[in-house]
């Protein structure tokens, strides 16, 4: 019997537009965010709270927390993504309802992220922890980068990476994402790591964040659901990628992965024509950016008039 509950992120905002090279207007950025949310999708992280020399995309992050926060009146989870203490603090201070640290399991990346190694951030983690583990209706989660495959230092070993798990959860944190930042996953490597976490730790959600850089995302998140994972990251439109890993690029989909499961009878609680609708308001508010989502270049199957006595679909020749 298959699971039930499946949960799907919506990291649009954050991860679709933090590679932009071009500022995506704020109020652009607040209709985005309320038009994924009457999707029906259930939990949208909304930006980053980082330094803005950093990434300047996100240097209004509390202009947008300002007019779109009323949306947790509804139930919607509102996310951010923060690296270290001021950013958690930014956040709070901004309304946002549930924190999500990362840091990389890889020494490399981490260090070229944030500029911290992987141990530092865990001390940073237990910094914002100890500020903010009993704020009421805040919630935490982790993010794992580089979990299958890091571009400085290739595949980590399962034992490299069951150790940081180790790590967070000793902090108390019961909901971690695991991420492949830049795309090397493929379905048996998924499949033997999430079944290591599983297995080690039942105490833990766990979710995937997958990046369809090589065309395995789809495939990668089956394999995921087939181990037990329920929560999924996706990004509408397939856009992402982040910009201190060489080679990164777009996220599983959104539209792409509500499809999927849709087809499989598989029930996410998104609305799929909504969501496509969303989509063209993104390609209208990013004509340079083309949209690498299958389902919204191709549309989703639907019967087409048939001329009498053809024998083929126009365009066909076979």
């Amino acid at each position: 019997m298959k699971p039930t509950g499946l949960r799907i992120v919506e990291v649009g905002p954050r991860d679709g537009l933090q590679n932009l090279s071009g500022f995506v207007a704020t109020d652009r950025k607040i209709d985005l965010i309320r038009r994924l949310a009457a999707c029906g999708i259930q939990e949208i992280q909304a930006g980053a709270f980082v330094n803005p020399r950093t990434i300047p995309q996100f240097r209004d992050m509390k202009e947008v927390m300002a007019e779109v926060r009323a949306l947790r009146d509804s139930g919607i989870v509102l996310t951010t993504l923060v690296p270290n203490l001021q950013g958690a603090r930014d956040a709070v201070e901004a309304g946002v309802s549930k924190l999500d640290f990362f840091f990389s399991v890889s020494r490399s990346h981490n260090l070229n992220n944030v500029r911290q190694t992987p141990e530092e951030s865990l001390s940073a983690l237990r910094l914002v922890l100890g500020e903010f583990d009993r704020a009421p209706g805040l919630s935490f989660r982790v993010n794992l980068a580089t979990v299958f495959g890091c571009p400085f230092e290739g595949y980590l070993e399962t034992a490299a990476i069951l150790e940081y798990v180790e790590k967070t959860a000793r902090l108390g944190i019961r909901e971690i994402t695991l991420c492949d930042t830049v795309g090397w996953g493929y379905p048996s490597q998924v499949e033997a790591i999430l079944k290591a976490c599983l297995s080690a730790f039942p105490e833990v959600t766990f979710g995937v964040h997958l990046h369809n850089t090589r065309g395995l995302g789809l495939a990668n998140a089956m394999k995921a659901w087939e181990t037990g994972i329920l929560v999924f990251d996706s990004a509408l439109g397939g856009l992402g990628g982040c910009p201190f890993a060489p080679g990164a690029s777009g996220n599983v989909a959104t539209e792409d992965l509500v499809f999927l499961f849709r087809s499989m009878g598989i029930e996410t609680g998104i609305d799929l024509d909504t969501l496509l609708n969303t989509a063209s308001f993104m390609q209208g508010i990013l004509p340079d950016t083309p949209l690498t989502s299958s389902l919204f270049r191709a549309g989703p199957p639907r019967k087409v008039p048939f001329g009498i006595g053809e024998e083929t679909i126009p365009g066909c020749d076979s």
